[in-house]
């Protein structure tokens, strides 16, 4: 290997006439392919692989008639459509390796000349087109790679016609339909990597048609990963018995693990992650010596695995079989293959103890026991073998006392470290400076965080802290981070201000100080971490006006001030320049003012939240501009989920994913949103001073799931259209002065489970829909003296359905109102007398009081 810094293939080359031999390959080589190349014509091996050139076409190797390997993987081939016509003139051609070349299509030739081509490499090449059929026609092929090209179409049975054939890989294609059975006639084979693709079908048939033909005497790798296979694994899995690599999964593959597993005496690696395999794990696997991988993960597998079952797999490298119901029941005496270094037992019973038998894990690097029942302290030994951990995951068990002491790593760079959802209590410490993710939210630390944690955790990308005691001031060494990019300190009793020096964390996307004790004024650094998507501060102290700074923030998704003490008008700004807005939770402040109709502009929004406040004037009519509330039900399949950010993903287990999170006020009770909050599309403007009518253009915002106006001073009739917002389930527009009658359209609302229309000033009959009859319940519609009808009391004959003739309604107000101004005039007069009478008599009392009610709601 060679390093030629960018340069260009030297010209002197092309005039070697007698050259046979030329490998170029991985020499740092930039410009144009030198079309004088195909001067050569004794070249019988030409290799420019992995290089940083470029062709328009490729026509300069149509004249080299001895070439036998033709090599230009990593070769920007995008413009060359006529390759395979050049190509098609190398009748001596044994190898063709055009990997990773951005070739347009693969052409569907009717005649193919390769007719010596044993080995064709043309993968990551996204070719969005379907096998060509020339390709079975290479009877000679031995080495076929066709992975990552997006393949459609299915799989044919002519590919059972490459009686030569040795590996196979279509991995990463979008193939479909069964696995041929014509594969158990390559006699030949021995490695088919046919996972990531969307095959279906029973998976017995592919290992049944491997078993009954020739390819069960050669076959060593089967790699069937992510497709939709189903049915079970048939007993036939043992007559393949060169297996070396069995992986299935995840599919819908179920029922046991056969027992012939156990003659496969050569395997090495058998995953069989997440599918729906049951029942307990066959005696006979346990005697395969040689395997080296082992997954059973996400399966439904039960029983008791112990020190006995695992005494002859003592060449064991990974052992993974989390999320199973599995006990892991091994005694401290075991003493575990030494080369053993990913252990996966997530939600398998593991504890109460500490399992001793780790002390012995000297290279241990992944250790996931999440959810196992631990009930136990860390021993002290612990730390003597953690120095390799590139993956610890304790979390969700009943650890208690101290955290662990984890040392620096000599070999790990970027280290995960999850500890939360236990009882470790005492003071937090610093973890080395190589952990780049550190979990130790919810649990039971106390005190102050050490001053100087961010000078001693330099790489930290992940932090989080939430739902612990912690308290005291937030240190300013927190800035030192330069990796952060989510901090959450959420739900402890930090308190003070916050610090001054955000700019200094440029690649911050997640900030989460909500539910603690912080007050003063937001400060302006805070608007300088300009990939900030998400910033909670709700539910803390914080006064002032929303620093003009937070415009700067044009990523931000996420924007919870909720339940401070901010004051002055709403900026304006906040529609003008945060447009990726998908939430604004401003409730429980002391904002005053208009509702500024630039918020009409974050087309994006799902969730606005402006709650009990001090805001005046009207409803925005332009809030029709909130094409995100515009749905339907089919549409929330589609929709992305909330924040933000996916840091790392290993072993099909995602890790450092922040699950964003907001409250709501649904069916009149305050509820948290997390992993769901991507199904809420919710206004909220309760509690505050607003006026005139409910716009009809809200009844447009069709993907509602929530809407409360409730406890304004709203006027005017409930929209008649109300009954577009078919996907409400939460209606609440209580304690205001609206007035006319229940739209009969409010039936349309079949997904409503809250409704609030009490004390406002309706009339009218209430409407009768099948869904509707089912909210009983008489508070949802009291405080209106002029409706009838179940749940209340049942209309009169002849009494007003509420929709009927405007100038009938009015006049029955006007009565209404002058009877209830006569009884007020005589009212005092009265007092004393009626007093006595309506203590003493039930029936009478009841009345007067439903009398009075209705009084009141027409004067108020």
């Amino acid at each position: 290997m060679n390093n030629f810094s960018g340069n260009h293939i030297p010209s002197f080359l092309v005039s070697l006439q007698n050259l046979e031999y030329l490998n170029l390959s991985y020499s740092s080589f930039e410009g144009k392919v030198p079309q004088g190349l195909g001067n050569l014509s004794n070249l019988q091996y030409l290799n420019l692989d992995w290089n940083s050139l470029t062709a328009d076409d490729i026509n300069f190797v149509s004249g080299l008639s001895s070439l036998k390997h033709l090599g230009l993987s990593g070769v920007d081939l995008g413009k060359a459509k006529n390759w395979l016509h050049s190509i098609n003139m190398l009748p001596s051609l044994i190898e063709l390796h055009l990997m990773d070349c951005s070739l347009p299509s693969i052409p569907l030739f009717p005649n193919i000349n390769l007719t010596s081509l044993a080995v064709l490499n043309l993968g990551n090449n996204n070719f969005n087109s379907t096998i060509p059929r020339w390709l079975f026609n290479i009877s000679n092929i031995r080495d076929l790679n066709l992975g990552n090209n997006d393949l459609q179409g299915c799989l044919t049975p002519e590919m059972g016609n490459l009686s030569l054939l040795i590996s196979a890989n279509l991995f990463s294609n979008y193939l479909e339909c069964e696995i041929p059975a014509t594969l158990g006639k390559l006699c030949n084979i021995r490695e088919l990597y046919l996972s990531f693709n969307q095959f279906s079908g029973d998976v017995s048939g592919v290992i049944h048609s491997l078993s009954a033909g020739c390819a069960k005497h050669s076959v060593q790798l089967l790699d069937l990963r992510d497709n939709e296979l189903s049915g079970m694994i048939p007993a036939a899995l043992g007559n393949l018995l060169h297996l070396e690599s069995l992986r299935i999964g995840p599919s819908d593959v179920r029922g046991p693990i056969p027992a012939t597993i156990g003659r496969l005496l050569y395997l090495k690696a058998l995953d069989l992650r997440y599918n729906k395999l049951n029942g307990s794990i066959p005696e006979s696997l346990w005697g395969l010596s040689k395997l080296e991988v082992l997954d059973l993960s996400g399966n439904l597998l039960d029983g008791t695995v112990s020190e006995h079952h695992l005494l002859k797999l003592t060449s064991l490298t990974y052992l993974y079989m989390s999320d199973n119901l599995l006990a892991f029941d091994v005694t401290s005496s075991w003493i575990p293959p030494p080369q053993l270094r990913r252990i996966g037992l997530s939600s398998c019973k593991v504890g109460p103890r500490f399992p001793g038998w780790l002390q012995s894990l000297w290279n241990i690097s992944v250790l996931e026991m999440s959810n196992a029942s631990i009930s136990d302290t860390v021993p002290d030994w612990f730390d003597t073998i953690s120095s390799n951990f590139f993956l610890l995951d304790l979390s969700y068990n009943q650890i208690q006392k101290s955290l662990p002491k984890i040392r620096k790593s000599s070999t790990a760079t970027r280290r995960i470290i999850y500890l939360h959802s236990n009882m470790f209590e005492g003071p937090l410490i610093p973890f080395p400076p190589d952990v780049a993710e550190l979990d130790i939210s919810n649990n039971l630390l106390l005190g102050n965080i050490p001053p100087e944690i961010g000078n001693l955790m330099t790489e930290v990308e992940i932090f989080s802290l939430s739902n612990n005691y912690l308290n005291g001031a937030i240190p300013n060494s927190f800035c030192n981070m330069r990796q952060l990019r989510a901090l959450l300190l959420s739900q402890n009793q930090f308190s003070g201000r916050l610090p001054q020096c955000w700019r200094k964390l440029q690649k911050l996307e997640v900030l989460d100080f909500s539910g603690n004790l912080l007050s003063g004024h937001i400060p302006p650094s805070l608007g300088s971490p300009r990939q900030l998507q998400s910033l909670h501060l709700e539910n803390n102290s914080f006064g002032g006006q929303i620093p003009i700074s937070l415009r700067n923030l044009g990523f931000l998704e996420t924007l919870d001030l909720s339940q401070n003490n901010f004051s002055g008008t709403i900026p304006p700004w906040i529609g003008e320049e945060l447009s990726n807005l998908k939430a604004l939770s401003l409730h429980s402040n002391k904002f005053h003012g208009n509702i500024p109709e630039q918020l009409c502009y974050l087309s994006d929004l799902s969730i606005l939240n402006l709650a009990n406040n001090n805001l005046t004037g009207n409803i925005p009519s332009c809030f029709i501009n909130f094409t995100a509330m515009i749905t339907d039900e089919r549409s929330f399949e589609e929709k992305e989920d909330y924040p933000i950010f996916q840091s790392f993903s290993y072993s099909d287990s995602t890790y450092g994913v922040y699950v964003e999170k907001l409250w709501a006020d649904i069916n009149g009770i305050q509820l948290q949103y997390t992993r769901t909050l991507r199904f809420l599309i919710s206004i909220d403007l309760s509690g505050n001073h607003l006026v005139g009518e409910i716009p009809r253009e809200l009844t447009c915002l069709t993907g509602l799931r929530n809407l409360n106006l409730s406890r304004n001073n709203l006027t005017g009739e409930i929209p008649l259209d109300i009954g577009n917002l078919t996907l409400l389930a939460s209606l609440d527009l209580s304690r205001n002065r609206l007035s006319g009658p229940i739209p009969t359209s409010i039936t349309n609302l079949n997904y409503l489970s809250y409704l609030n229309l009490s004390f406002n000033r309706l009339t009218g009959r209430i409407p009768v829909g099948k869904h509707l009859q089912t909210l009983e319940d008489r508070s949802i519609y009291i405080g209106n003296g002029g409706l009838c009808g179940p749940p209340l009391s049942s209309c009169l004959e002849g009494f007003p359905d509420g929709h009927g003739h405007p100038e009938q309604r009015t006049k029955d107000n006007a009565e209404m109102l002058w009877f209830c101004g006569g009884f007020g005039a005589g009212f005092t007069a009265g007092f004393i007398g009626v007093c006595g009478t309506l203590y003493l008599k039930a029936s009478w009392r009841n009345r007067c009081f439903r009398l009075v009610q209705k009084c009141y709601d027409m004067f108020v």
